[in-house]
C-alpha cells in the first residue's frame, strides 16, 4: 500500500522542482525571487527546501505549495500528488467530531456577567460625560453627551441593581429583549475606547455642519461667495461645495495627496490641512439569490422541488470622510488653463454665443424690449428671446439665466416628453409617483429625482428599502421633487410607520410637477444663481445688483426648501457648464480659433534653445562648476563659494554649523555653455536633494553635465533624501559603520530589508518596513535606528555583492541545518516511556486536571504559558474552573487574569498542526524510543516502516522477492514508526491481527504515518520475550535477529564510543545523580552516562511538573467570572 499524501509528496518532489512547474524561474545557482513579497531581484534559494533572505520564509515543498496558493498543507500535499502524478493512501476513514455543548445555565451566566459588564462600562462613561461636559454657563449649548448621561444614568443604575439582586426570571427576560442593544453598545463602547470616532459619528458631525452653514448662507454677500465657489466644483454634490466654502472659500481646484503627486505631479506643501470633504467609498459583496426565469421572474426550482440559488456580486454604497488639498497649497509641474479668461468684453464672443445656442434646449432669439427687461424665455412658444443693444457680458449673463429657466420651469416641453400615468405616494412624508417598472433617468427635467425600490428575498415584489439604483430583486421606482438622505450604506429601510403609502391617485409628471411647482421668486433665484455660476467659471463678472432679494426670499422657508434649491442649482449649473465648454470647443475647433488666447499678453514658455539638440545629442558643451550657499533662497545672507569643484562643494556645506540662522544652506550647480538655461540652480537644499524638479526641465533632463553633477553628489552624500521616483524605487545595498550590509529594495508595502555581518557574511535579520510614503535613505535611517546600528557612516556598497552575501548566508543557514540534524542523533530524555497520546502541554495531565476539580474526557489541561502559546497559534482555550465548568476565552488578558488551569478541546487539537508536530518529532529519537520499548515490564508492540530514503528499494516487497534478490532485511534501513502498550490479551499472531486491522481500519489519532502493509515490521514484547514479524504478502512471518540481543547497552556502547566516553555501565551506579552535578563531571573530562544523562533530566522534568499543580494548589480561590463571547461565531461553539 502507498504512503499518506505527506510522505508520498516529500519523497518525490522537491521544492525547486514545483517551483519550475509553477511557472517560477529558477537560476542555476538556485535563487528565484521570492513570489511572497514584492521582489524585484532573486532572494529566495530554493533547492529541497526553500528560504527567503528578503522576507524570512522557508520551509519544504508543501510549505511553499500551501503559500503559494493559499490552501491548507494538506489542500496543498494533495494539489503536489495530483499534479506530479504521485500515489498515496487516501482511504483513512473520517472520524465523529464530538462537541460538548453549554449548558442553559451556562449560557446564562455567561451572557448576564456580559450584559454587567457592558453596562458598567457604559455607567462609568455616563458619570465622566456629565462630569466634563457639563455647561459652563446657562447660555451655553449642553454637549449632546451630557445630554445623555443625564437621560440614561438614572436608568442604568437601576439596570445594574437588576443583575445585582432580582430574580434570574427577570434577568433573563430582560437579555432576551435587549440582546441586540447590548451588542450594538459594546461596539460602542469599543470605538470610544480607542478614542476614534466611527465614520458615521464624522459624517454626522460633517452633515450638522453643512446644515447650520446652509441656514446662514442666504446673505446677498456670503451666498454670492458660495456660488463663486460652486462655479469651480461644479461637479461636486452640494454637501461637498458647501464642506469647500466653508473652509477655504478661496480654494480653486482640489484634489487629494496622491492625485496631486501621481497624476498632476505636483507635492502639498508642508504644514498645510487638507479640506475635508464626504467621498464614497463603496464596495463588493457575494451574495446568494434566487435564480429567477427570464421570462416569467418566478423563482427556478431544481428536480427535488427546491429554489435554485446563484451567487452574485453587488457594490454596497459607502461614504466617509476623505482629505482634499487645494492648488494653492501644492507646489510643482504647472497646470494646463482649464478655460478661457473671459473678462471684460467676451473674446470669441460670437463663438461663445454659439456655444450657449447649441446648449439651450429652445431656440434663441433676438428682440427689441424695454430697458427694464434683459430677455425672456416662453413656454407657449418654446423659445429664448435676449434684448438687443445690450454689453457682451449682459447678454452672455440674460442667455444663461434663460436657459436655466427653459430647463427648469419648462412645463410644457415635460408634458409633451412624457405623458404616462403614474401612482401617487407619499415616500417619508415627501409626495411623489410610483411605476411598477424601471423610469428612464435621461428624459427626466431638471429638480425630479428618481429611485428604485428594492425588493424582499422572499418576496421580490414587496419593497423593503429605497436604493439610489437596483439591479436584482427591483420592485419599482418612485419620481420626487426633493431628494432624499440615504444613509451610510446607500438605503434607507421602509417601515410601516413611515415608509411608502398609496394616496390612491393617478397623474401624468407634468401634472404633478404643475402641483409642486416652486413659486415664481424661487425659480428667479435658481435662474439667477445658476447664471451667476456659469459666468462664474468662465470668468465673466456679473455684478451684484441682482441679488438685493435673496435674503427676503430665504426668510420663513425651512431648510429642507433652501437644500432642495441649492440641489437643483448645483446640478443645473453643472451640466450647463460642462455643455459649454464642449460646444464651445467644438466651435473653436471648426473655426481655427484658438481657445486658450489670453487676454493680455503673458510671457512665452520657455522653449528649448536650438543648441539643446547638440546637448541631446550627447556632446557635452561648455563646463560646470558647483556653488555652496549658507542660504539657498537668499544667497546674500551669510557664505557663498562658487567655482568650486564636487570635494570642495561637500566640505564647504560640512563646515557651514548648523546653529546658524542664515537660512537652509545647500549646494546647487553652475551651468557655462552659453544657453538660455545658463545659471546657478540648486541640487541640494538642507538635507533634500530635488531631483523630480531639474527632471521636469527638459534641458537639465537631456544635458550629460547635468546629470552627472547630480548623481556624483547622490553618491558622494548618500546620507541625503532624494526627491524623485527613479532614484527612490532602486534595490541598493549599504554598509553601515563598516561593520553591516544592508540590503534594501522597494516592495508594495515599504521597503524590504535584509542585513548581514560584514565580516562573517552572515544574515543577521531582516524585515519590511511599512512606511511606503518616504524615500530610500529615509528608510535606511529609520533601518538603522531600529535595529541600533548608528547612523555615523552609510555607504553605497556594490550591488553585485549582494549574490556573494546570500549564497555565503545560505551556506552558513545549511551548516548550522547539519549541525543540529547531528547533534539530534544523541540520546534525548523523552517523558513518555511508550509513544503515548502527545499532550498538548507535557507539564499537566488529565489526573492533574481531575484532581484540580475539572474531570471532561474532551478537554486536554495546559498551563497559562501554554495556553497563551496555543491562543496566539489560533486553537480555541478554554478557562478551567474547579466547579466543572468552563468558559471560552476571547481575549489573552482573560488568559493572564486566571490562576488556574485552561484546556483545549481534544478534536480540534488532534486536527491541530501543533500534534502534528509533536508526533513527527518521534521519528528523530529513534535509539531511546527503541531502547525505552525493550526495556519495559509491560507487553508492549512497535512498529517499523521502511525508511523514507530506501537505499535498498524492498518498500512494499514480499520475502520471496527478497530471497530472489538476495536482499537481507537490515535494521538500519527502517524507521520506529509507532510504540505503544498491548491493550488486551491474547497470542502473538491474535495480537498481529488485531493490530494490522487496527492500524488499518482505527488508526491512533496519534499514528501519522501509512498503514501496515508489506514490507513493515510489527515487533511484539509479551512476556518478557520480543519477537519480530514481517508483514507478508498473506499473514506475517517471524524474523530473528532483527533486533539485537541488548539493544540498551549495545546503543549506550555506540554512542559513548562515538564521543569517545565509554564507561561500560548501563546504570552507572545505585546513585541518581543530577543533571548539574553530571554537566559538571563532563566539564572537569570526566567520561559520563548518557543514559544517566536522560534518566536526571527525565526525573527533573517530572519534578517540575509537579511543582505547576503545587503552585496551583497554593493560590488562593477565587471566584471566577465568566466572559459572553463577543467574538466571530467561528470561534463559538
Amino acid at each position: 500500500m502507498a504512503e499518506n499524501v505527506f510522505e508520498a509528496v516529500k519523497q518525490s518532489v522537491s521544492t525547486r522542482e514545483a517551483a519550475a512547474f509553477y511557472g517560477i524561474e529558477v537560476k542555476r545557482n538556485g535563487m528565484a525571487c521570492c513570489p511572497f513579497h514584492d521582489d524585484k531581484n532573486p532572494s529566495m534559494k530554493v533547492d529541497q527546501r526553500f528560504h527567503c533572505f528578503g522576507c524570512g520564509e522557508d520551509g519544504d515543498v508543501i510549505d511553499f505549495t500551501a503559500k503559494l496558493f493559499n490552501l491548507s498543507p494538506k489542500e496543498a500535499a494533495e494539489k503536489l500528488a495530483q499534479d506530479f502524478g504521485l500515489i498515496y493512501d487516501s482511504q483513512a476513514p473520517p472520524r465523529r467530531r464530538y462537541v460538548r455543548q453549554k449548558t442553559e445555565a451556562q449560557k446564562f451566566r455567561e451572557d448576564r456577567q456580559r450584559c454587567y459588564r457592558v453596562l458598567s462600562d457604559y455607567y462609568y462613561l455616563l458619570k465622566k460625560w456629565e462630569a466634563d461636559r457639563s455647561p459652563r454657563t446657562p447660555e451655553e449649548e449642553p454637549h449632546p453627551r451630557f445630554v445623555e448621561a443625564i437621560q440614561k444614568k438614572t436608568y442604568v443604575e437601576y439596570l445594574l441593581d437588576l443583575f445585582l439582586y432580582e430574580s434570574e426570571e427577570e434577568q433573563k427576560a430582560w437579555i432576551a429583549e435587549h440582546t441586540a442593544e447590548i451588542t450594538h453598545l459594546e461596539r460602542r463602547l469599543k470605538i470610544m475606547a480607542e478614542n476614534k470616532p466611527t465614520n458615521r459619528e464624522r459624517l454626522r458631525e460633517i452633515t450638522d455642519g453643512i446644515e447650520q452653514g446652509i441656514k446662514e448662507l442666504f446673505e446677498s454677500e456670503k451666498y454670492m461667495r458660495y456660488l463663486s465657489v460652486m462655479s469651480r466644483f461644479h461637479r461636486y454634490s452640494v454637501n461637498n461645495t458647501m464642506l469647500i466654502y466653508m473652509q477655504k472659500p478661496d480654494a480653486t481646484l482640489v484634489a487629494g495627496y496622491n492625485k496631486w503627486k501621481d497624476q498632476f505631479e505636483r507635492h502639498v506643501k508642508k504644514g498645510e490641512h487638507g479640506i475635508t470633504i464626504i467621498a464614497p467609498t463603496p464596495y463588493k459583496k457575494k451574495i446568494e439569490e434566487q435564480k429567477l426565469d427570464p421570462d416569467t421572474k418566478a423563482p427556478i426550482l431544481d428536480k427535488d422541488g427546491k429554489i435554485v440559488t446563484e451567487e452574485k456580486e453587488i457594490e454596497i454604497p459607502m461614504f466617509r470622510p476623505v482629505k482634499v488639498f487645494d492648488v494653492s497649497q501644492t507646489d510643482g509641474k504647472p497646470l494646463p488653463e482649464l478655460a478661457s479668461s473671459l473678462s471684460g468684453n467676451v473674446p470669441n464672443y460670437e463663438a461663445f454665443m454659439e456655444a450657449l445656442r447649441r446648449s439651450a434646449p429652445v431656440p434663441i432669439t433676438f428682440e427689441a424690449m424695454a430697458a427694464d427687461t434683459d430677455g425672456y424665455f416662453s413656454a407657449d412658444h418654446q423659445k429664448i428671446a435676449i434684448r438687443q443693444g445690450m454689453s457682451e457680458v449682459q447678454t452672455v449673463s440674460a442667455t444663461v439665466h434663460e436657459i436655466a429657466h427653459s430647463k427648469l420651469h419648462n412645463q410644457k416641453k415635460i408634458q409633451i416628453a412624457n405623458d404616462e400615468q403614474y401612482q401617487e405616494i407619499e415616500l417619508f412624508d415627501k409626495p411623489g409617483l410610483f411605476s411598477n417598472g424601471r423610469i428612464v433617468r435621461d428624459n427626466l427635467p431638471e429638480g425630479v429625482y428618481c429611485y428604485d425600490l428594492r425588493g424582499s428575498d422572499y418576496d421580490p415584489g414587496d419593497p423593503v428599502c429605497v436604493e439610489e439604483r437596483v439591479v436584482v430583486n427591483h420592485a419599482g421606482s418612485v419620481l420626487l421633487t426633493e431628494p432624499l438622505e440615504l444613509t451610510e450604506d446607500g438605503r434607507l429601510m421602509l417601515t410601516e410607520e413611515k415608509g411608502l403609502n398609496f394616496t390612491g391617485g393617478f397623474s401624468t409628471l407634468s401634472q404633478f410637477l404643475q402641483k409642486q411647482r416652486k413659486d415664481r421668486h424661487t425659480e428667479e433665484v435658481e435662474a439667477e444663481s445658476i447664471s451667476y455660476a456659469v459666468c462664474k467659471y468662465f470668468g465673466i463678472e456679473t455684478g451684484e445688483n441682482s441679488f438685493g432679494y435673496i435674503a427676503s426670499w430665504s426668510q420663513g422657508k425651512e431648510l429642507k426648501e433652501l437644500r432642495a434649491s441649492l440641489e437643483t442649482i448645483n446640478k443645473t449649473s453643472s451640466t450647463l457648464i460642462s455643455d459649454i465648454e464642449r460646444h464651445y470647443k467644438e466651435i473653436c475647433k471648426e473655426r481655427g480659433i484658438d481657445p486658450h488666447a489670453k487676454v493680455e499678453p503673458e510671457p512665452a514658455p520657455i522653449e528649448q534653445p536650438e543648441d539643446a539638440a547638440k546637448v541631446s545629442d550627447g556632446q557635452q558643451t561648455g563646463n560646470l562648476t558647483y556653488y555652496v550657499a549658507e542660504c539657498m533662497e537668499f544667497p546674500n545672507l551669510g557664505e557663498y563659494h562658487d567655482n568650486l569643484s564636487l570635494e570642495e562643494a561637500v566640505r564647504i556645506y560640512q563646515d557651514i554649523p548648523a546653529e546658524r540662522m542664515n537660512g537652509i544652506k545647500g549646494i546647487g550647480f553652475e551651468l557655462k555653455d552659453g544657453s538660455d538655461y545658463e545659471g546657478p540652480f540648486p541640487i541640494l537644499t538642507g538635507q533634500t536633494i530635488d531631483l523630480d524638479t531639474i527632471q521636469a526641465i527638459d534641458y537639465y533632463r537631456d544635458n550629460p553635465l547635468v546629470q552627472k553633477a547630480v548623481k556624483e553628489l547622490a553618491a558622494a552624500m548618500p546620507e541625503m533624501e532624494v526627491l524623485g521616483v527613479d532614484a527612490n524605487q532602486q534595490e541598493a545595498l549599504f554598509l553601515i559603520n563598516d561593520t553591516t550590509y544592508l540590503h534594501i529594495q522597494p516592495c508594495d508595502s515599504g521597503w524590504d530589508y535584509t542585513l548581514y555581518d560584514a565580516a562573517s557574511m552572515k544574515e543577521l535579520d531582516g524585515g519590511q518596513l511599512d512606511m511606503p510614503e518616504i524615500s530610500r535613505m529615509k528608510a535606511v535611517l529609520q533601518i538603522c535606528d531600529d535595529n541600533d546600528l548608528g547612523r555615523d557612516s552609510v555607504k553605497y556598497a556594490p550591488l553585485s555583492m549582494i549574490e556573494t552575501l546570500q549564497e555565503a548566508a545560505y551556506q552558513q543557514m545549511q551548516a548550522e541545518v547539519s549541525q543540529m540534524t547531528a547533534s539530534s542523533q544523541l540520546p534525548e530524555a523523552q517523558e513518555q516511556a511508550l509513544d503515548e497520546y502527545p499532550m498538548p502541554d507535557e507539564q499537566v495531565s488529565t489526573p492533574d486536571m481531575q484532581e484540580y476539580g475539572y474531570s471532561y474526557d474532551g478537554m486536554l489541561p495546559v498551563t497559562r504559558e501554554r495556553a497563551l502559546e496555543l491562543d496566539a497559534a489560533g486553537l480555541t482555550v478554554y478557562v478551567l474552573h474547579e466547579d466543572n465548568t468552563e468558559s471560552m476565552v476571547f481575549d489573552p488578558q482573560e488568559i493572564m487574569d486566571h490562576g488556574g488551569l485552561f484546556g483545549v478541546d481534544r478534536e480540534e487539537w488532534e486536527k491541530s498542526p501543533q500534534f502534528h508536530e509533536k508526533v513527527m518529532e518521534r521519528q528523530e529519537h529513534q535509539q531511546e524510543r527503541e531502547q525505552a520499548f525493550l526495556s519495559q515490564n509491560r507487553d508492549c508492540f512497535a512498529i517499523y516502516q521502511v525508511s523514507r530514503d530506501d537505499p535498498q528499494n524492498v518498500r512494499f516487497m514480499n520475502l520471496d522477492w527478497l530471497k530472489s534478490h538476495d536482499i537481507s532485511i537490515d535494521r538500519s534501513n527502517y524507521d520506529l514508526i509507532y510504540t505503544a502498550p498491548l491493550r488486551e490479551s491474547g497470542t502473538v499472531p491474535e495480537q498481529l491481527e488485531k493490530l494490522y486491522e487496527q492500524f488499518n481500519l482505527q488508526k491512533p489519532a496519534d499514528f501519522h504515518s501509512p498503514s501496515i502493509s508489506v514490507s513493515d515490521i510489527v515487533a511484539i514484547k509479551q512476556d518478557g520475550k520480543v519477537s519480530c514479524h514481517y508483514c507478508d504478502s498473506v499473514g506475517f512471518t517471524q524474523i530473528p535477529g532483527f533486533l539485537p540481543e541488548n539493544p540498551l547497552k549495545n546503543a549506550e556502547m555506540a554512542v559513548e564510543d562515538d564521543y569517545g566516553m565509554i564507561d561500560g555501565i548501563i546504570n552507572n551506579g545505585a546513585k541518581e545523580p543530577t543533571v548539574a552535578e553530571l554537566e559538571q563531571q563532563a566539564r572537569s573530562g570526566q567520561p559520563i552516562s548518557l543514559m544517566e544523562l536522560a534518566a536526571a533530566t527525565h526525573r527533573e522534568e517530572r519534578e517540575k511538573k509537579k511543582s505547576v499543580m503545587e503552585q496551583l494548589k497554593g493560590q488562593p480561590k477565587t471566584e471566577h467570572k465568566k466572559t459572553a463571547p463577543k467574538k466571530s461565531a467561528e470561534r463559538e461553539i
